[in-house]
């Protein structure tokens, strides 16, 4: 059978559990990040009178903040859970679910409404309650730290330190607050406890936790809402 880098069934790695990613594993994490990327572009452009307001306005600084929240909002995001379950010593890669990914494409043309369905990491091995809880939390867990610094770097006035010789006093602001709306959203929103989401593992091991974690998401979205100039 020809090998299919979509669908390579290589479900363990020989030897020990270690941190290692297969060819497999990268093309369906660029995969989903290009397509979450353009989901995100249509929900945060402007649309015009075309079509009833259905036309989206997209233009490279809109693409560019898409590409820059993603890649730390769900890549990072998937990659803090597997990076920990496989330091736990069990095998972890992430697979994309391609249905979701048309979906979320799809929804966020038609309605700028963000349903993500990109995929997931996949864990093999015995996963402890504490250790599933821990590896479902570390995701939303990075998106809080990415988000608060973002923000952070909004409210101090470090967008405007000049780079690269673009306008950044213009650009910097709506990159770092465009970077912490994408985190802030989708940690709230996988901490939803429902179906497969972080949440749902977060709170079957410690409820505090999952509260807690909740809670820190709903401030800091709304401490984006409140400061994003748009």
């Amino acid at each position: 059978m020809a090998y299919n880098p979509f669908y390579d069934e290589d479900l363990h790695h020989p030897g020990p559990p270690r941190i290692v990613f297969s060819r497999t594993e990268v093309l369906h994490l660029v995969v989903a990040a290009l397509a979450l990327t353009l989901g995100f572009s249509l929900i945060i452009a402007d649309r015009t009178d075309a079509l009833g307001g259905f036309m989206p306005k997209l233009d490279w600084e809109i693409l560019l903040i898409a590409f820059v929240g993603v890649g730390t909002g769900f890549v990072l995001h998937e990659l803090a859970h597997k990076v920990l379950a496989q330091r736990y010593g069990h095998w972890a890669e992430f697979r994309a679910q391609f249905t979701g990914l048309g979906l979320t494409v799809i929804i966020a043309a038609v309605t700028q409404f963000l349903f993500a369905a990109p995929g997931a990491v996949l864990i093999q091995g015995r996963v402890t309650p504490r250790e599933h809880g821990l590896i479902s939390l570390a995701g939303p867990g990075t998106n809080f730290v990415i988000a608060g610094v973002a923000i952070g770097g909004y409210l101090i006035g470090l967008s405007s330190s000049p780079t690269w010789g673009v306008n950044v006093a213009d650009l910097a602001p709506r990159l770092l607050i465009g970077v912490a709306k994408i985190n802030a959203v989708l940690a709230l929103f996988n901490l939803v406890p429902l179906g497969p989401l972080d949440g749902r593992k977060i709170l079957r091991w410690n409820g505090f936790v999952w509260a807690a974690a909740l809670a820190l998401a709903i401030v800091l979205l709304a401490a984006v809402y409140l400061n994003d100039p748009a």
